[in-house]
């Protein structure tokens, strides 16, 4: 597992998530974010539009600000049978919070947060398999 993350990592991450993308003829945004939420790498595929861009850093930005993927904060906050208040939670204190499908958490092997990456032009399952395929990647660095 790795125990770093920079550029080097993230765009190799990043072409990883990309290469899958464009197997399964999807025009894909993809992005790696340091610990703080700020930007290491940021891809866009041809044709993939700029809220898909917007999307890709979104989502990595949440995993680390909440510490957990995306699909895990998605599933907490609009579980109907815990109220109107918590699932509104997402949006209260910053309009980047993404808490959907693709954002996944890097973590060194000590268990460390070193950041998160993010994904978004296909179907909620596409860019989940597609961010899991690019943690996968990591992990084997």
């Amino acid at each position: 597992m790795a125990d770093r993350l920079g550029l080097k990592e993230a765009r190799e991450i990043v072409d990883a998530m990309l290469k899958a993308a464009a197997e399964k003829r999807l025009k894909f945004s993809a992005a790696v974010v340091d610990a703080g939420g700020d930007l290491i790498h940021l891809s866009r595929m041809d044709g993939a539009s700029a809220l898909n861009a917007r999307m890709s850093y979104n989502k990595a930005y949440t995993a680390t600000k909440w510490q957990r993927d995306t699909k895990a904060i998605k599933e907490r906050l609009f579980d109907m049978s815990l109220g109107d208040d918590r699932r509104e939670i997402a949006w209260f204190c910053d309009p980047l919070y993404t808490p959907v499908w693709g954002g996944i958490v890097l973590r060194s092997s000590d268990g460390t947060m070193l950041g998160a990456l993010g994904e978004s032009g296909g179907t909620p399952a596409q860019d989940e398999e597609i961010g899991q395929l690019g943690a996968k990647v990591f992990a084997a660095l």
